[in-house]
């Protein structure tokens, strides 16, 4: 579970507290800001540790793009020593570095978005926390009393404590579902496709290898 999975872990869990006849609402909603600003804590550190993770998957992005470009010059360098399969085994070295490249920054873009969402989702939690913080003895005074009118008249203990939670909840199970999908693209529901895909991608690789052969035939002309 993600750390945005636990803040919302740790709201339902007040929630259902708040719902609790048994329990002081007032003593939930002081511990309900204690955890939250605690879990904020942990995010923010997750922040840091990911912006870490982004600026070295750039880093090797830029190396594995060097690295294509270096074997891209010794294909020509062995074409020009008349070594057509050594420069094809340089073109295929080529394809792999850029092919890799291509891949982690795929995963740094995830990344990024997942940062820029943290973060903002961030922001607006420790707004509500403090609006609760600020508003919480008014909350469990209004908890109270919504416990001592009777259930038809539609105002009972259930209905104002989701009320009061909803938001919270909506946008931490909206980042849940966002880490899940990022998550999702390491998952292989068909392994019969995946090979499939794989042999077409490596006659893929060879008709592409072919192709820049002769393009760089075609430059030392």
């Amino acid at each position: 579970m993600g750390i945005l999975g636990r803040i919302n872990s740790v709201i339902k869990s007040n929630l259902n507290q708040i719902l609790d006849k048994a329990e002081d609402p007032e003593k939930i909603l002081n511990q309900t800001v204690v955890d939250l600003t605690a879990e904020i804590k942990e995010a923010k550190k997750e922040v840091v540790s990911c912006l870490a993770s982004e600026k070295m998957m750039a880093k090797k992005r830029d190396t594995l793009l060097e690295d294509a470009s270096k074997w891209e010059e010794k294909a020509l360098l062995a074409l020009k020593a008349e070594d057509e399969e050594l420069a094809r085994e340089a073109l295929r070295r080529k394809q792999r570095a850029s092919q890799e490249a291509e891949e982690v920054e795929a995963a740094r873009r995830n990344q990024e978005a997942y940062v820029e969402e943290l973060k903002s989702s961030l922001a607006k939690l420790e707004d509500k926390v403090e609006d609760l913080k600020l508003r919480k003895s008014t909350i469990a005074a209004q908890v109270r009393q919504a416990r001592k009118a009777p259930e038809s008249a539609g105002t009972g203990a259930g209905r104002f404590g989701s009320k009061h939670f909803d938001d919270l909840e909506r946008f931490t199970s909206k980042i849940d579902q966002m880490e899940a999908e990022v998550e999702a693209h390491s998952v292989i529901d068909d392994p019969g496709k995946a090979d499939l895909d794989r042999r077409f991608r490596d006659l893929e690789k060879t008709s592409a290898v072919d192709d820049e052969l002769a393009a760089l035939k075609e430059k030392l002309k």
